[in-house]
């Protein structure tokens, strides 16, 4: 799996990942399992920390990648939580935006 973008809202995550070698139930088992035990030690509780179902979107050949990953990173603005998506602390991109 190679993670070409993600932006961490709030109240959910958007991401934007290569698929390889891993099937997507698997990554997002993976995902929620070490994500949930880390923050659930840091806050010193115990308990579900995600919904169990997630949404995914494959992207098309006729889609573009670049305006894909530039829709999400843009999701803190149109969420009023910063007017530059640059100055939220949460997003990462493997490509220089």
């Amino acid at each position: 799996m190679v993670l070409d973008a993600a932006v961490l809202m709030p109240d959910h995550l958007h991401c934007v990942a290569e698929l390889k070698t891993i099937g997507l139930p698997k990554l997002m088992h993976s995902l929620k399992s070490f994500t949930a035990k880390r923050v659930n030690a840091v806050l010193n509780r115990q308990g579900s920390l995600w919904q169990d179902q997630y949404y995914e979107h494959a992207i098309r050949k006729d889609e573009n990648l670049n305006e894909v990953v530039l829709y999400m990173l843009h999701n803190p603005v149109r969420a009023g939580l910063v007017t530059d998506f640059h100055t939220y602390p949460f997003w990462y991109c493997r490509w220089a935006v």
